[in-house]
């Protein structure tokens, strides 16, 4: 049993999503680049393969909460959240990629804490009555950042995580990323360790 972070690679199928249903029933194709869960909203930041053209736009805003082209091939998508969002929001892991298989089928990246955190959020969401299979699972490489580990470190220093005088709390920024304080301590701890060892290796 893994007791470090690690990748995993999920497919959900029959996904209750109706926003990735709508795009792959538009013929488009598509990943999340980002997402933002909530309690009762999700912000998908959806990275189409090609210019979205402004009638597919409408046709997505028929559909939603809120719609807004941030250029020409990037759409912020506000939906209900769903079932799984839901899962997704109060389970202890971090979405790194989703994308868009085919009509109610999405495929997941994640980064998980350990072996018993997957295993309680694969239990829930089965409860929720979509199909699920695990891909692949990784292992973080001892000395490289995951993206997310970057972006997450990125933030933490712009919002002043780590000067004197704090400007934001772990549980601030915890919020502010939509994970557990304790998921994020765990993050911010991995990936601090992997950029002191970067250091230290390259001074000698």
């Amino acid at each position: 049993m893994s007791k470090s972070p690690f990748e995993v690679t999920i497919l959900i199928e029959d996904h209750p999503c109706e926003v990735m249903k709508l795009i792959s029933t538009m013929g488009l194709k598509a990943s999340v680049e980002n997402v933002k869960l909530g309690d009762n909203v999700t912000d998908h930041i959806v990275l189409f393969d090609n210019k979205v053209k402004n009638e597919d736009v409408l046709k997505l805003k028929s559909g939603n909460g809120k719609v807004l082209r941030l250029s020409e091939s990037r759409i912020w998508v506000r939906t209900n959240g769903c079932s799984v969002c839901k899962v997704l929001y109060t389970s202890d892991v971090v979405v790194e990629k989703i994308k868009v298989v085919k009509e109610r089928t999405l495929l997941y990246t994640l980064l998980i804490p350990n072996t018993s955190s997957l295993k309680e959020f694969l239990s829930r969401l089965t409860s929720q009555g979509v199909k699920v299979t695990v891909i692949s699972t990784n292992e973080i490489p001892g000395n490289e950042l995951t993206e997310r580990q970057m972006e997450i470190l990125k933030l933490a220093y712009r919002l002043g995580y780590f000067d004197d005088d704090r400007g934001i709390t772990l549980t601030e920024l915890a919020n502010r990323l939509n994970v557990s304080a304790p998921t994020l301590e765990e993050i911010l701890r991995r990936a601090l360790r992997k950029v002191v060892k970067y250091y230290l290796d390259k001074v000698g």
